[in-house]
């Protein structure tokens, strides 16, 4: 989605870029030329997360490494130009990072974050909608979140009620058979990249052969995926 964001979608880039931006430094330091000069060691967790602080100005590309561009001190009014397609990337880096996170690795329990930046994550997370505060100290996922953790296998497609067989008719009527073949390809057979493949063109009810997005949002429908996924590879 190119649209801007809200004010609570605002605070919520600002607050994952900071904290994606220190894990990628404390995780990579160690590997890379310096702090500045990260190397993303072509793993998908880092090179995600990197590619989204890119987008928001906090990464440059530069060869095979990430430079680190802004600090603490240059971050006022930051966000202020970014849209929710930026944030969706954001979004993305965290999930697929989070099975590397001590308090977050758990992704079907209760987080209990144990330092005050992840914290802030967690309350700017729920203010959008994507947790939901089950205590003073901790949070739970919703299902609001789901694109983004099903995407990267945290959680199952399948635990989502699938849509009505009438539903499911009208997307397969929608697309050509060249794109049902895909998505009925063993690539696809694996949920996460089922996912990812159908809404990357998916889009506003239609199927877009000449779009791809990469990074999941909030109108991906995963009843109608996992209703569609069942009819394409359980069939």
């Amino acid at each position: 989605m190119v649209r801007q964001l809200t004010e609570k979608e605002r605070l919520l880039l600002q607050t994952v870029s900071i904290w994606l931006r220190d894990e990628m430094v404390s995780q990579l330091t160690d590997v890379s030329p310096s702090p500045e000069l990260l190397h993303d060691l072509a793993q998908s967790n880092y090179e995600i997360s990197c590619s989204a602080l890119e987008r928001v100005g906090m990464f440059a590309s530069e060869g095979s490494y990430w430079r680190v561009k802004k600090a603490d001190k240059d971050l006022n009014g930051f966000g202020g130009q970014h849209t929710r397609s930026d944030l969706d990337h954001l979004l993305d880096g965290l999930a697929c990072h989070s099975s590397y996170v001590k308090d977050l690795y758990r992704q079907d329990e209760a987080v209990t974050p144990t330092n005050d930046m992840l914290r802030d994550v967690c309350i700017a997370m729920t203010e959008c909608g994507y947790m939901e505060a089950i205590s003073m100290k901790a949070f739970e996922w919703t299902d609001d979140f789901g694109p983004w953790l099903v995407r990267h296998g945290a959680w199952d497609l399948h635990e989502f009620e699938a849509a009505p067989q009438s539903e499911v008719d009208v997307v397969l009527a929608a697309i050509s058979d060249d794109a049902k073949e895909f998505l009925s390809d063993r690539l696809c057979r694996h949920a996460p990249n089922f996912v990812r493949c159908f809404f990357a063109r998916w889009i506003d009810g239609k199927w877009e052969d000449g779009e791809w997005r990469n990074a999941p949002s909030d109108d991906w429908d995963l009843c109608l995926a996992a209703g569609l996924h069942t009819r394409l590879h359980d069939s």
